[in-house]
Parts: C-alpha cells; sequence; structure tokens
C-alpha cells in the first residue's frame, strides 16, 4: 500500500512540474497587448528607435514621418488608413525586409521593433509597461486598430 501511495504522490509531483512552463507562458500570454491600444511598446523602445529613424528612415520618409516624394507617410490618416485591421507582424515584416531602402534586409530584428515603435508612439499610440516583441509569431498577435 505505501508503494502505491509514493507512486500517486511522485505522479502528481512530475504532472504539477511539467505543468509550469504552459500556465506561465498563458499567464504572459494573459499581460502582452491583442491591439495596438493595449500599449505594444515602451517608451525607451520609442526613443531608441527615434535615433534609429533619424539616422535610417527620415532620408525618404521625413523628418516628422510625414513622407517624401513617392515615399508613403508613416503617420496620419493615409498611414492608419493603410494599416488597421492588419498586426504589427505585417508592418515589421515589411520594415525589417525592405528597409532601409539603400540597404534593406540589414536592420535587426531588435531595430526594426524599436523603430516600429517610435512609428507607433509618432501615430499617438499609447505605450505600454512591456517592449514591443521582436518576433513575427507575437506580433502577430497585435491587431492595429485606431487609437
Amino acid at each position: 500500500m505505501r508503494f502505491k501511495e509514493s507512486v500517486a504522490v511522485w505522479m502528481g509531483v512530475t504532472m504539477l512540474i511539467v505543468s509550469i512552463p504552459g500556465l506561465i507562458q498563458q499567464a504572459l500570454s494573459a499581460q502582452a497587448a491583442s491591439s495596438t491600444r493595449d500599449g505594444a511598446y515602451t517608451v525607451e523602445q520609442a526613443e531608441q528607435g527615434k535615433a534609429l529613424y533619424q539616422k535610417q528612415c527620415a532620408t525618404c520618409h521625413g523628418n516628422a514621418l510625414e513622407g517624401m516624394g513617392k515615399n508613403a507617410p508613416l503617420t496620419g490618416n493615409v498611414f492608419l488608413d493603410k494599416w488597421t485591421d492588419q498586426t504589427l507582424a505585417d508592418i515589421f515584416m515589411k520594415i525589417n525586409t525592405t528597409m532601409p531602402a539603400s540597404a534593406p534586409g540589414t536592420m535587426t530584428p531588435d531595430e526594426t521593433s524599436q523603430v516600429l515603435a517610435y512609428i507607433l508612439s509618432m501615430n499617438k499610440f499609447q505605450p505600454g509597461k512591456n517592449p514591443l516583441p521582436t518576433d513575427p509569431d507575437s506580433l502577430g498577435a497585435i491587431h492595429i486598430t485606431k487609437p
């Protein structure tokens, strides 16, 4: 009888240990933004993105993200109308694979998220407590809705 009780206890402990990573992931997912209205980036991330933007993007898109020539604006109704109802993964991949125009695809995922955070801040999306993710799968869960 004692052996059976020991086995049952160890099985219960093992099941608890195995389930902990899943519970942690669920808790983290619940805290993550699901919309750009939920504070999808941090102020610090947007500040870092501003410096990168000025260095790598402003030549084509303007200092105030207003667009220049054939280069689309990155703020305002034209920008928001284009990207609303898509996900941040869509913008992230566009930036990460095609920008900067002088050297497409050379920005790291961190740099891309920082620039995207700056773009979000300039479009009046409120910051949050968690930084914008750097992977497309996580960004795909954050939907773009007008502020």
